[in-house]
Parts: structure tokens; sequence; C-alpha cells
């Protein structure tokens, strides 16, 4: 029986790309079923639309506990990451979708024998943004992968990382990533593979940033292209963020962080430009009585948090926010340019909704991906 039979009319047909984009997993199509849950509200007034994969007995006879228990734990992650409901089951073996016929987005290789599949339809170019923890927890050999696609003549694996889960470090990486993918496209041609772990996040920001500065595309645009063919959640502010960046000169100001010294052992901060998942020590002057920390920020608000002796707490002598959904007090530091300069109109107009490059503007991007330096590891 079809599992959409019981839905209305007009879900159906706006979820049914959604179930052929599984496609793309060679095992057996028998291997799962699909369970559809109807969009919700979250904390986000939009609604979600959950997708997840369930295995059915069969297939999943060879999986251990353990591998269950990691794609569990990692979707999770993401959820609570990325503020949308989205699952990832690594033990069901490599997934992706054409967004064009000449590009695709999916989820990481697992095996040399992965590579084959890309070349029988037609991948000239695997390009990989995991990081090497990415890679080790659920124990993907990446040397193998590689070692393997190095025998070939006709495809080239590459990697440019960019930290899971975290739309700054997207955001700061895009121009020196995108600038690697378009000279390998240029170099390769044919059919090019972005994935990350999941192909959830990062791998569809970087797809959908190729079709926004150089495909031509319209950023909303291609974005619905994008949703019809895949289950995903890529940070949209991060690309156009990424895209003002660039031409507004990938400008940036020095922001001063000081904390009055009350006996502490240790001061560090989190989050900034460093993601939640990092930190950076103060350095403390004795003779002034400060800790102190000096960052290079671009335009924007960056939320932070001091862990002082190990623990974390805002300061409040600096800005700080209210509680957010999860009960937390952040402080923050806000850097603002001029917004009548021109600059500041250019931001003003990308960073509206749906924003459509100027000719010049599309060609300014084009020629710093050209000239850029590559980010490839």
């Amino acid at each position: 029986m079809n599992c959409l039979q019981n839905l209305p009319s007009d879900f159906r047909s706006s979820v049914s790309p959604l179930l052929g984009g599984f496609g793309g997993n060679h095992r057996d199509p028998s291997w799962s079923s699909l369970k559809m849950m109807l969009p919700f509200k979250a904390n986000d007034p939009k609604c979600r639309l959950v997708l997840e994969a369930v295995s059915d007995s069969a297939e999943m006879s060879g999986v251990s506990k353990k591998e269950e228990e990691k794609s569990d734990e990692y979707s999770q992650d993401m959820t609570q990451a990325m503020g949308a409901v989205l699952t990832y089951r690594h033990e069901l073996g490599m997934n992706y979708n054409f967004l064009r016929p000449d590009l695709i987005v999916g989820s990481c290789l697992q095996t040399p024998e992965d590579v084959d599949k890309l070349r029988k339809i037609g991948v000239k170019t695997i390009f990989c943004l995991q990081q090497d923890p990415d890679l080790e927890y659920f124990g993907v050999d990446i040397k193998s992968i590689q070692a393997y696609a190095k025998t070939f003549t006709d495809i080239e694996h590459i990697r440019c990382e960019i930290r899971d889960f975290d739309a700054f470090d997207l955001r700061m990486r895009l121009p020196a990533v995108l600038s690697t993918l378009y000279k390998a496209v240029k170099r390769n041609g044919g059919v090019t593979y972005v994935h990350c772990t999941a192909g959830m996040g990062r791998a569809p920001a970087v797809a959908l940033t190729y079709m926004f500065w150089v495909q031509g595309y319209k950023l909303m645009d291609a974005h619905k292209i994008l949703m019809s063919k895949r289950t995903c959640f890529p940070k949209l502010d991060a690309i156009r963020n990424a895209t003002i960046d660039i031409l507004t000169g990938l400008k940036k100001k020095y922001v001063t962080l000081t904390l009055k010294d009350k006996g502490f052992s240790t001061v560090e901060i989190s989050g900034l430009d460093i993601g939640w998942g990092q930190r950076i020590p103060l350095t403390l002057d004795k003779g002034t009585g400060f800790w102190s920390l000096k960052r290079e920020l671009p335009e924007g608000q960056f939320e932070y948090k001091y862990i002082i002796d190990g623990e974390w707490r805002h300061n409040e002598l600096e800005p700080f926010t209210g509680p957010n959904k999860d009960g937390h007090t952040n402080n923050y530091a806000k850097v603002v340019y001029d917004p009548t300069s021109v600059d500041g109109t250019t931001r003003e107009r990308l960073t509206k909704e749906d924003p459509e490059l100027l000719e010049d503007e599309r060609s300014k991007l084009i020629q710093f991906l050209e000239t850029s330096s590559e980010a490839e590891v």
C-alpha cells in the first residue's frame, strides 16, 4: 500500500519529489520504508518537514547496534544545531540527489567502492567538505578512498574542510571553498559530487552558493530546486553574508573583549567567530588587572560566552542578550559599517530574502573565484 494515500492530496504532491530523492542509495530498493510526518510548528514559526528513512529488518540484519546508535546521536546533534529535524542513517550507505545534470549533493563516501559508483554516473570531481573528526566519528578511511580515486585519470577527489554545524565558519570558508570548486569544475568538467557527512547542511550550502554565484540563479530559485530534490537545511544567511563579504572587499574590524580579574586562574571565550565547540584563552594584564582578547571580525553580530575557571558565564558589563530558547544568556559583539555608504546599500539589498546579483556583481564574484587562493587540504 502506498504510504502517501492517507495524506491530503496537496501534501502528497509537495513531498513526492523528496521520496524519489533516496534513489541514489545504491542498495536494494527494498532496504527501507519511508516514514513521513506532517509539517509541525517548531521554535521557528516556519513548518518543518521530517523525512526519516527507516530500515526494514532484512537490510539491517548486518548492521550493529553501535552503528545505529552513532547515526541516532549524529541526527540528534544535527537537529539541535541546525534548528530543523533531520535524520541521517550512515549505516544505509551513500545517498545523493542530482540538482542539475552536472551537480549532485550527497552524503559521504564510505568505501573505495563508492568511487566506482560515482564514476558510473559520470562524476569527474568528488568534493569533500568533511573534517577529520567527522570521518573518525563514523570510521571512514578517507586515505583509502583518496588513494583509490588517484588510480583513475577520469576522476579527482578534493577536500575543502568546513566545520560541521557552524554557520559562521561556513560564511568565512565559502569564498576559498567556492574558488577551489570553481577551478575544479573548469578543470574536470562532467558531473560534480559535493558532499559533507549527511549531505544536509554544508554540501547543500556549497552547491547552492555555486548555483547562485556561478550558474546564474537567483538565490531562492536555486533553493527551491534544492528543496524539491533533497531534504536538507542550508544556512542561507551564511551564503548572503559571504556574498556581501566578497563584494564589499572582505572588510573586518578589530574588537577587544575585556574582563576585570577577580583572582581567576583561567579565562576563555567560546562562540564569537570560532563556534561554540571551540575555546580561545584571554590574556591577563597584571598591570591593569584585566583579561583581554583582540579579534578581527567581519560585519555582523557575534554571540559569545566566557568560561572562567571552567564555569560558563556572561559579563554583565558588556552587551548581552536576553535568555534564548534554551534559557542561555550570552554576550555579543556587533560590527557595523556606515549604512549610507556604497557598501552599506549593497549589504542592505543583498541581505533581503531573495537577493539578485547585478551583472557586474556576478562578474566580480567570478573574478574573485578565479584569482583567490584555494582551500584544498
